[in-house]
Formats: C-alpha cells, sequence, structure tokens
C-alpha cells in the first residue's frame, strides 16, 4: 500500500485531509501523549497506507505507467514537480536507485517536513528544493519530470508545460496526472464537490494533449482514470470520511480492492486523466 512511510507522521497526514476538503477539519486529532489510539493509527497506516482512495489510485496508475513496457527505462536526473508532502519522491528514489531524484514545490513547510522524512528513511538519492513551475525555467537537466494533480492549481497551466519542456532533455519523459472538469458522479451529494484551492476544476484530456504536441512533445500513453470502480470506491471512502474517520478505517480495505479494478478497463467519463509524453 502507497503512503507507510507516514505512519509516524500523522500530523502531516491530518493537514492533508483538511486539504482536500473541509469538511473533513477537525474530524481526527492526535495528542501529544503516546496512547493507544495514535498508536492504532500508527499500526493502520503501516498495514495500509495513506487510507484516501483517491491518492491510491492515482498511485496505481502511476505505477502502471512506470512499470510498462514501453517505460522501462533507466534514468539519471528525475523532478518530481509539485512534490507536496514527497510520497512520489520517495516512491521514485526507491525505483530508480541509481537516479538523482528532486521533489520541489512552493510549500516551504511541506519542504522541511519532506528533509525531515529523508533522514528518517535513510534516502540517500532524493533531495527537496524550492520550485515555483510557473516561473521561466532555462536549463534541460531531467530525463523525467513527474507532476501529479498540480495542473489545476494554477491559472495558465500552459506556463507550466513551457517550463517542463525546457527542463526536460531531448527524448526525455513528462508524466502528467490531472482530474478532468465536469465530472459525473454517482452519489447526488458528492456531485457538488469543489475545492477551494483549485484555480479550476480540470483539464480536458484533449485539450493538454494538443498543448504537449505543440511543444514538441509526442504522446506515448494516455488515458482516462478513476472509472465506474475507482469513481464508486473514491466516492464510497469520501462519504465516510466525511460522517467517521473509524467507519472509513474499516471500509477502506475493501475499497482499495475495488479501486484496482479501475486499472483493468478502458475507462469512459473518468474523473482523471493520465499523460505520459516524450519530448521530441
Amino acid at each position: 500500500m502507497f503512503g507507510r512511510e507516514y505512519a509516524n507522521h500523522l500530523d502531516i497526514l491530518i493537514q492533508s485531509f483538511e486539504q482536500i476538503n473541509e469538511n473533513y477539519q477537525n474530524r481526527i486529532k492526535t495528542g501529544g501523549k503516546k496512547n493507544l489510539a495514535e498508536k492504532l493509527k500508527k499500526l493502520y497506516i503501516s498495514v495500509f497506507g495513506i487510507p484516501e482512495i483517491g491518492f491510491q489510485i492515482r498511485s496505481l496508475y502511476f505505477e502502471k505507467i512506470l512499470t510498462s513496457r514501453k517505460f522501462l527505462k533507466s534514468f539519471k536526473s528525475i523532478l518530481d514537480a509539485g512534490c507536496g508532502i514527497g510520497a512520489y519522491t520517495f516512491l521514485l528514489a526507491k525505483r530508480f536507485k541509481k537516479a538523482k531524484i528532486i521533489g520541489g514545490d512552493i510549500d516551504k513547510q511541506k519542504l522541511n517536513i519532506c528533509r525531515t522524512l529523508t533522514g528518517e528513511l535513510s534516502v540517500k538519492n532524493a533531495d527537496f528544493t524550492y520550485l515555483d513551475i510557473t516561473e521561466k525555467q532555462n536549463t534541460a537537466k531531467y530525463d523525467l519530470i513527474v507532476n501529479i494533480d498540480v495542473l489545476e492549481h494554477i491559472d495558465h497551466y500552459e506556463l507550466a508545460l513551457e517550463n517542463f519542456s525546457n527542463l526536460l532533455r531531448k527524448d526525455g519523459y513528462l508524466y502528467i496526472h490531472a482530474p478532468q472538469p465536469n465530472q459525473q458522479r454517482i452519489f447526488k451529494s458528492l456531485r457538488q464537490w469543489r475545492h477551494e484551492d483549485h484555480a479550476h476544476e480540470g483539464i480536458i484530456k484533449n485539450e493538454l494533449e494538443e498543448k504537449l504536441k505543440k511543444l514538441g512533445f509526442k504522446i506515448v500513453t494516455s488515458m482516462e482514470t478513476f472509472g465506474f470502480f475507482g469513481k464508486l470506491s473514491w466516492e464510497l471512502n469520501h462519504l465516510t470520511l466525511s460522517k467517521n474517520f473509524f467507519i472509513a478505517g474499516l471500509l477502506y480495505p475493501l475499497l482499495n480492492i475495488i479501486a484496482n479494478l479501475d486499472l483493468w478497463q478502458k475507462n469512459k467519463n473518468g474523473l482523471g486523466i493520465a499523460v505520459l509524453s516524450q519530448k521530441i
């Protein structure tokens, strides 16, 4: 399960949950005392990873791309652009042990958290730095750039795409995951779901592909994510998270199994998109 390394940092996860939706704020607390409840929470995360289905589904699609035959590559330098709490940076560091992994973000508090985790986990090939992906970049130095659920936070995400092109070496790869707009939800109560920190609610797959092509990329793989099974498990997860974290924890292992089925079908009207492109 993805995110087990955060078992000893419940405060980080609580912050992340609160940023997902205002309904989760103050839903769960941790105290300074090492009480039984806190120990059980840590044990739970060490076994099941971060118990948020959207987080797990995004990681499943990312791993699917990384392990595909067309993408069995050796990289020297990788950028996790918009790394957040560093989960994908650490995943990349484990998978590509000979590569230098850089996690970049504009949130300095999260960068400090990532640096602390780097020491605790004894990760030798990862580092974290301040990065604004909308500011002009001139040095092509990466073989792979990963950008997961970041572009929807930017008003003019074309600036970020241009910077990714400038940062990539020739034949380098760019992996992007983002939500789509006009999402078709199953449960009525989630049809008005909004993120306060989103500049816009999603990116259309065809439009993203065309913008990448104009910048000199070729599309290697493009797919819709969060199809029926992903959507169902994600919505049930968040409905229970909004009501009771204990019930959500009990249901989560089953929902995670359902979420895995999403990778085995060709999705239509998915909530998200995953696009792998190559600079030519």
